[in-house]
């Protein structure tokens, strides 16, 4: 079976058209009709028929069943085609989520310089959502990304480098740090300055919040830890941060979240299934993996 006449099955079936389709691909139309004989061949079925009134193209459940095939096919075969690009190029594209960047990528770069890399990997920040994403779609071979356990994709790899842990940050002025055993809960009763959407931090700030059914007061959102610092410092509000975008600040009040179930999140490396870690595929997956394991930073699970 030609790659190409599934190629034609899905086009025809987008286009609903024997000669729109012969067009787009710059073929006869006899091209077409001959690649959809030899896959009903193939199948022993039959993958369509025309309604009668309409013209339409409907699929029977056989053609629903190739078509949804063809498109993992045709996908995975773009995917293959642009990571051999990449190798023969020596290049590779990884993408970072911006809190993970800022606290990893020093120490990532210093052995990807050692071993004269910098060229060949091309990076880019951006959310973990759109991470996910540009690794399924083929426009990144690699990620580093922080992800709720529960949403990631069947098709992709993934490899744990370590968990996140949350807290609150807090002036050492503010009601909060009084406590003996403050609350999420006792918390909540006052604003609030956390990351935005291209953090996960928001995320999982109102998946808490959402336990205990209180309306959460957002003071401020930002994409600056140290904007969020400042206020905090102020004692305008609390703030709701991670491990990796805690700074090292000794006036700020760090208190742990222990009153509600923090979700299982972890910054992961991730690929696409069936991409082979070879080469300079492997090379700087082997450089992450142990910049996170020599972390003295990084937390057991």
């Amino acid at each position: 079976m030609n790659i190409k006449d599934l190629y034609y099955f899905q086009r025809l079936i987008s286009t609903q058209s024997y000669t729109q389709t012969a067009a787009d691909f710059h073929v006869s139309q006899p091209t077409i009709s001959q690649a959809i004989k030899r896959l009903e061949r193939h199948f022993q079925t039959t993958l369509f028929f025309r309604q009668a009134k309409t013209k339409a193209l409907v699929l029977t459940p056989s053609g629903q069943q190739l078509l949804l095939a063809a498109n993992d096919i045709i996908a995975n075969w773009q995917h293959v085609n642009e990571s051999i690009s990449h190798l023969r190029q020596h290049t590779l594209r990884l993408g970072i989520e911006p809190s993970v960047s800022e606290h990893y990528l020093p120490a990532l770069t210093k052995p990807i310089l050692e071993q004269d890399l910098l060229s060949s990997i091309h990076t880019v920040e951006m959310s973990a959502n759109s991470l996910v994403k540009q690794v399924l779609g083929g426009q990144l071979d690699l990620a580093i990304s922080g992800n709720l356990d529960q949403t990631l994709d069947e098709r992709l790899a993934v490899t744990p480098l370590r968990p996140f842990q949350f807290k609150i940050l807090a002036s050492p002025d503010h009601p909060l740090t009084k406590m003996d055993h403050p609350t999420f809960a006792e918390a909540l009763k006052s604003p609030f300055v956390i990351l935005n959407a291209t953090y996960l931090n928001k995320l999982v700030f109102h998946q808490l919040a959402e336990q205990l059914s209180i309306k959460p007061q957002v003071l401020f959102e930002s994409d600056s830890s140290t904007l969020i610092n400042g206020l905090v410092r102020e004692n305008l509000a609390l703030g709701f941060v991670s491990d990796i975008t805690t700074p090292n600040d000794d006036d700020l009040v760090e208190i742990p979240i222990d009153d509600v179930q923090l979700p299982s999140v972890h910054i992961n490396l991730i690929r696409r299934a069936h991409q082979f870690p070879i080469g300079l595929f492997k090379q700087v997956m082997d450089i992450i993996e142990k910049t996170f394991k020599n972390d003295p930073a990084t937390p057991e699970d």
